[in-house]
């Protein structure tokens, strides 16, 4: 990633790309205040989704290629079908400092142009993050070899990558809750996310813009997870912080292992530093020491007084990694241990040991 972005024109752009089917829904859901800070464009290969998209930026990949009827797991179409529409892409990315990079991995568009995208955005040094979803497990093992294929070919270079779990997403549901309102649970986390991130990178230089320190922490391997509360009045901010932090599901030792976390603060009001204070030590308190933590404050005049709190959690160990490492370990034998104690007799039992002894003699 370009380092030096942040000291180069201000005339440059953010643009937030929706990619595929699910990507460009998370694009058109960006709140209006966040839409105004960056430019969004839709990707796809189905001209047909261009159409129903709302969007007014978009970039139908391999016209002629795939002519119209999507991309699917073909390597070597996919390939052939960026190739025809990279001068297009190269054109659009021109003048951008920041891409964020939005979409679902496992199979479709996605898998097959996020890699292709981000290794584009790595020649031309655009600071590059992708926001990515993990397959959930019931649908196949062919489907999480494509997500793992293509999250390999993102990691290749520098690129900043947020990758949710579906599976995590959806873990404290409810057995009968309706898939439709899985999907849209899914869907509001990863816009939120998104939303977070364009906060920070939006921010004067006071309050965010450290792609550096990003780059470190969204480069690291694991999943992302995100916390998110709404507090009435600055008087209930550590109240709604330690929520969000609640809400990432987290247990001490994980919150120790992870590699960063972003916090946002978006509020119509004043937070006094006093407050502000409290609420950040609430969530630095509970890190481990290599833990970095970067934190912005969005004025926004629709939230009046309340305060919205986001937090993101990257490099956070996968299920089943962080318990693998705590198992003990047990050795299985056919002997079975002699019993430490198989009687108590109670009649060998004295009531008052002192009974029988001399009282205390004083001076």
């Amino acid at each position: 990633m370009n380092k030096s972005a942040q000291t180069e024109g201000v005339t440059q752009k953010i643009a937030l790309w929706g990619v595929g089917n699910w990507g460009i829904r998370i694009a058109e859901s960006i709140q209006s205040e966040y839409r105004q800070r960056v430019e969004i464009v839709a990707v796809d290969s189905d001209v047909q989704s261009l159409i129903c998209s709302s969007l007014v930026h978009k970039i139908n990949i391999g016209e002629k290629t795939v002519k119209s009827r999507g991309l699917r797991r073909d390597a070597g179409k996919v390939e052939k079908a960026f190739r025809e529409s990279e001068a297009k892409i190269k054109s659009k990315l021109a003048d951008c400092r920041a891409l964020l990079i939005v979409g679902g991995l496992g199979g479709g568009v996605g898998s097959s142009v996020i890699p292709a995208l981000c290794n584009c955005a790595r020649e031309l040094k655009i600071f590059t993050i992708a926001f990515v979803t993990h397959p959930f497990k019931f649908e196949g093992k062919k489907k999480n070899l494509l997500f793992q294929k293509a999250r390999e070919e993102i990691e290749k270079g520098p690129v900043g990558l947020a990758c949710f779990s579906l599976d995590r997403l959806v873990g404290r549901i409810e057995d009968d809750t309706p898939h439709e309102e899985v999907f849209r649970h899914c869907d509001h986390i990863l816009k939120e996310a998104v939303e977070c991130m364009i906060s920070y990178l939006t921010a004067s230089p006071q309050w965010g813009g450290d792609y550096a320190l990003l780059e470190s922490i969204f480069s690291s391997p694991g999943e992302t997870v995100m916390g998110i509360r709404e507090a009435a009045g600055p008087n209930h901010l550590v109240a709604a912080v330690k929520g969000a932090l609640s809400a990432l599901s987290l247990n001490a030792s994980e919150l120790g292992m992870i590699k960063g976390v972003l916090l946002q603060l978006e509020t119509g009001g004043s937070i006094s530093f006093r407050r502000l204070e409290q609420a950040i030590g609430a969530v630095s308190g509970v890190l481990g020491e290599d833990v970095d933590l970067l934190y912005t404050i969005d004025k926004s005049k629709e939230k009046g007084e309340k305060i919205m709190v986001r937090i993101m959690a990257a490099g956070v160990p996968e299920e089943g990694e962080h318990a693998a490492v705590q198992a003990i370990p047990v050795t299985l034998t056919a002997d079975r241990p002699p019993a430490k104690q198989t009687e108590i007799n109670f009649k060998r039992l004295a009531r008052g040991i002192f009974a029988n002894t001399d009282p205390t003699l004083f001076e």
